[in-house]
């Protein structure tokens, strides 16, 4: 008669220690943005199309600002990145290498530029762009590209997992500068897909949310590589002339 309690003893014991094992198992903040960092930077190619909105709230009411973005790299030499002002016809930023050789070109002066290093090229753009461009490309290439990453966030913890798109996410919640961020990760690929985050200022707020469509390891378009400067486009169409930068 006394067997039976015993029995359910030692079934239990060891249901509860599958239990605390699968808690176990579960990535920390820490783990993903490691996992994170590494898929980028070992990555062999890149592509992304995003988005960067930016929403202004003042005592005077909401504005909003969209930055279309897009970027391509191909280890070890080929690199570009493209950012605009939706509704700004003359706001368009590029930043392009190829082998040793970095050229920049803005809408504003209509020049182009040959900067010292790419990340000194991106490094002009960061600020017009509101960031994006640096972000990833400080997670694809971190000896080139200096500046914080994502990955200097602080007081990072594990957020409630999120469903972008069609995207299962992690979502870490930290400090970023010492304004708060949350960054969607997805779960399949380690890939940023959003970036939300919210900073104060003495007359204003600014929200920012970023999106990103991301692919890694894939074939690219040769074409998506080329510098395509606004001055090249119309030359090309009007004399039908080829451009190899």
């Amino acid at each position: 008669m006394s067997s039976a309690p015993l029995v359910v003893l030692l079934i239990a014991i060891p249901m509860l220690g599958c239990h605390r094992d699968t808690g176990d198992r579960l990535p920390t903040a820490s783990q993903i943005l490691d996992r994170m960092a590494t898929t980028y930077s070992e990555c062999q190619t890149y592509t992304d199309s995003g988005t960067l909105t930016t929403t202004y709230l003042s005592d005077e009411g909401e504005t909003r600002e969209v930055k279309p973005f897009a970027t391509a790299m191909i280890r070890p030499h080929q690199f570009r990145f493209e950012f605009s002002v939706e509704g700004d016809s003359q706001s368009r930023y590029i930043v392009w290498r190829d082998q040793g050789q970095v050229r920049t070109w803005w809408d504003v002066g209509r020049q182009s530029k040959q900067p010292g290093s790419l990340g000194l090229g991106l490094a002009g753009a960061t600020g017009v762009s509101g960031g994006s461009a640096h972000t990833i490309p400080a997670l694809l290439m971190p000896r080139e590209v200096g500046g914080r990453a994502l990955t200097d966030v602080t007081k990072a913890k594990r957020g409630d997992d999120q469903q972008h798109g069609d995207h299962a996410c992690f979502t870490i919640e930290a400090l970023f500068s010492g304004d708060p961020i949350t960054i969607w990760i997805d779960q399949k690929n380690y890939l940023v897909r959003r970036i939300d985050s919210r900073s104060e200022f003495e007359d204003f707020t600014t929200q920012d949310s970023t999106t990103y469509d991301p692919v890694i390891n894939e074939t690219i378009d040769p074409s998506l590589l080329n510098f395509r400067a606004p001055w090249q486009d119309s030359l090309q169409e009007s004399f039908g002339m080829k451009w190899f930068w």
